[in-house]
C-alpha cells in the first residue's frame, strides 16, 4: 500500500500551477517507485503549489562586488551585543539539553548556542517562505539547479511525512532551509533528532534544534574537546597555504611541524593535530588564524571561513559572560 502525504490545508491554487509544469509528472513516478508515494497525493500537493517569482529573484539577485563584507563588519554584525545577552539567556533556558548534548556528541554548549544565534537569532527569525512552494518552484521552475532543488524536494517529503507533519505548514528561507537550525530538507532527514520525546524531530522546537545540531556536528567529525582556532602572530607566506586550503575543500592539512617551517608562528601552543589556514579579509589588511578540525567541522554547515570564524567568536564571548 502506497504511503501517503498529510492531508493539506491550504485551499488549491489553479493560476501557475506547479503541476503542469515539465518534470512533475516523472518525479511523481520516481517518489512512488523509490519511496512508496502515493500519485494521486503528489498530484493534489503539486496542485497546490504556485510558482514563487520571488524565490526565483532572490535565487538570481546578483552580488554586488562593489558592496562586499569584509571580516570586522561581518563579525560585527554576527557578534552584535543584543545577540551575546540573548545568547546567554538562550543558554540558561536550555542548559539541560544544551548539556545533554554536550555529554552525548561532545558538542560544547556555547558553540550550539551561537550556532541557533547565527542562524536564527534563537528562534525569531525563521524566514517567511512556504518551505513546500520554495522548494517546488526551485526544483520545477529554476533549470539552472533544478535537479539538486528535485533532490532536496523529496527529501522534505519524506521528511514531513516521518515526522507526521504537515508540508505546508513549514517556513523558512527562499532556499529551503527550515527551523531553528535552518537545515536544509536533506540534513533535515539525516540529522534532526527528537530530543524532547514527543515522537517527533521538530527543528522549530528548541530541545530538537540543539539535539540535531549537536548530531550534525558530530557526524561530521568533531573531536570532543578538541580545539577550533588559534590566532597567528606571523606568517610570511600565506597565499600558498590559503589556495591549498580552499583547493582540498577547507580539510585541516599541516601538523604544527610543517606550519613552524613555513614560518607561521601562532599565538599560543598547538595540539598535536592537523590544521588549515583560514583568510579573514578586511579593507586594508587580512587577518589570519589557524582552524582545526573542530573548525573545518563548523564549515560543513556552512562554507565559509567568516561564517566558522563568527560561530567561534560569538560561542567565546557567549562564554565569557555565562
Amino acid at each position: 500500500m502506497a504511503a501517503a502525504l498529510l492531508p493539506l490545508t491550504a485551499t488549491r491554487a489553479a493560476d501557475d500551477s506547479i503541476l503542469a509544469l515539465e518534470g512533475v509528472e516523472s518525479f511523481i513516478v520516481d517518489m512512488r517507485a523509490k519511496h512508496g508515494f502515493a500519485p494521486e497525493d503528489l498530484r493534489d500537493f503539486f496542485s497546490r503549489m504556485k510558482v514563487n517569482k520571488r524565490v526565483i529573484e532572490l535565487m538570481d539577485q546578483p552580488v554586488d562586488k562593489s558592496r562586499k563584507t569584509y571580516w570586522r563588519e561581518y563579525r560585527r554584525r554576527q557578534l552584535s551585543a543584543d545577540k551575546i545577552v540573548q545568547g546567554v539567556k538562550f543558554m540558561r533556558q536550555h542548559k539541560a539539553d544544551l548539556l545533554r548534548a554536550e555529554k552525548e556528541y561532545g558538542i560544547p554548549p556555547e558553540i550550539t548556542t551561537a550556532i541557533v544565534g547565527i542562524e536564527s537569532r534563537y528562534g525569531k527569525v525563521l524566514g517567511g517562505f512556504v518551505t513546500a512552494r520554495a522548494l517546488s518552484t526551485l526544483a520545477f521552475a529554476y533549470p539552472r539547479r533544478a535537479e539538486e532543488f528535485r533532490e532536496q524536494l523529496a527529501e522534505f517529503l519524506i521528511y514531513v511525512r516521518q515526522q507526521n507533519i504537515d508540508p505546508l505548514q513549514l517556513r523558512g528561507s527562499f532556499a529551503g532551509a527550515f527551523g531553528m537550525s535552518q537545515f536544509l530538507p536533506e540534513s533535515a532527514r539525516r540529522y534532526a533528532v527528537d530530543y524532547d520525546g514527543n515522537g517527533r524531530a521538530d527543528l522549530f522546537a528548541p530541545a530538537d534544534a540543539i539535539g540535531s545540531i549537536g548530531h550534525f556536528l558530530q557526524q561530521h567529525g568533531w573531536q570532543r574537546g578538541g580545539a577550533i582556532a588559534v590566532p597567528i602572530e606571523s606568517i610570511a607566506m600565506p597565499e600558498a597555504l590559503v589556495e591549498a586550503t580552499r583547493n582540498n575543500d577547507y580539510k585541516p592539512l599541516w601538523t604544527p611541524q610543517q606550519l613552524a617551517a613555513a614560518d607561521v608562528v601562532a599565538a599560543a601552543p598547538l595540539a598535536d593535530e592537523l590544521y588549515l589556514l583560514v583568510d579573514l579579509e578586511n579593507r586594508y589588511d587580512t587577518e589570519y588564524r589557524l582552524g582545526a578540525q573542530n573548525f573545518y567541522v563548523i564549515t560543513r554547515y556552512n562554507k565559509s571561513f567568516k561564517y566558522a570564524s563568527s560561530v567561534f567568536d560569538l560561542s567565546e564571548a557567549i562564554r565569557k559572560k555565562s
